[in-house]
């Protein structure tokens, strides 16, 4: 049994958020006896229908109860019945400016001290040794990501010389340079980015559905990431990709945003998804220089 205190709990925003850029770790986390918690903040209800297998004006209706079906799946690929999963019940809030992003129920319109307090409470019964969110920006701008990274930034504050203070505040960072060199290397072979692709058309480009690799790029100019001097973190996963990969395959109506990826050659693919990269924003309260290096969460 992977013991009641001393883990990690990841706030993420929505259901296929957990995999991509942590779901390597939570696995090394199980396979080390480590507990796992991982908070979902929302349902996923904007997100789009790619399941070859559904019809999206069928499926849309009830596309938050598939998502809850994908992200338990995702959750037993990453560590079988070891991760402690915590639904905070919000409504996706989709994009800034969308009728969804003004639903009285959507995360982006709740109240952010009822969120944080639900949230310390998770904290109180985990007992965690670190937290992993986003940073600032939700590191792509999407207000669920926004307040996901809020409500663990409180949440962490809030507990300080606490017994239940949390040690480690660390923020997903997707190194600048080394997604350089992946698109780089994909050029070179002839691989489409998947926003550059033409299978959706013109009229899906127009109406948004990139993926939120395409939002990255759209972003590029204005600094997307982080760059890699400032990662302060960087996770040897490669052990662990079946369990990865398995676990992004659950995601099936999300195909859009990680289905290039489980596409990609198996060394170009292995190398893309064999490393989890993080900063360490705050240790014990305080700032953790840019220059800390280290190659695991606990330390």
């Amino acid at each position: 049994m992977p013991p009641e205190t001393g883990g990690v709990l990841f706030v993420h925003a929505h259901p296929d958020d957990e995999c991509v850029g942590t779901g390597g770790s939570i696995a090394r986390l199980v396979a080390e006896g480590v507990r796992v918690d991982l908070v979902t903040c929302t349902d996923g209800a904007e997100g789009e229908v790619h399941d070859p297998t559904l019809d999206p004006e069928e499926a849309r209706p009830r596309l938050a109860a598939i998502r809850a079906e994908e992200l338990a799946c995702s959750v037993h690929a990453l560590g079988g019945g070891a991760i402690h999963q915590h639904l905070l019940g919000y409504r996706d809030s989709g994009m800034i400016g969308t009728d969804a992003n003004a639903h009285p129920d959507a995360f982006w319109q709740a109240d952010l001290e009822i969120a944080t307090g639900r949230l310390v409470e998770i904290v109180r019964e985990a007992r965690p040794a670190a937290i992993v969110t986003y940073d600032e920006n939700g590191n792509y701008g999407h207000p669920d990501h926004i307040n996901a990274a809020r409500i663990a930034r409180q949440a962490y504050t809030a507990l300080a010389g606490a017994p239940e203070a949390v040690d480690r505040f660390y923020e997903l960072a997707w190194s600048r340079e080394r997604w350089e060199d992946v698109f780089g290397a994909m050029a070179e072979r002839g691989i489409p980015r998947p926003w550059d692709r033409d299978d959706e058309g013109e009229e899906a480009a127009a109406a948004g559905e990139a993926s939120e690799a395409g939002d990255a790029d759209e972003q590029e100019e204005e600094g997307f990431g982080r760059p890699d001097a400032e990662v302060t973190t960087r996770v040897d996963v490669s052990a662990f990709l079946d369990q990865k990969r398995r676990s992004m395959d659950c995601h099936r109506t999300q195909r859009q945003d990680m289905g290039w990826l489980l596409e990609l050659p198996p060394d170009l693919g292995a190398t893309v998804l064999g490393l989890e990269t993080y900063v360490l924003r705050w240790r014990d309260g305080a700032d953790v220089p840019s220059t800390h290096r280290e190659e695991w969460l606990l330390g």
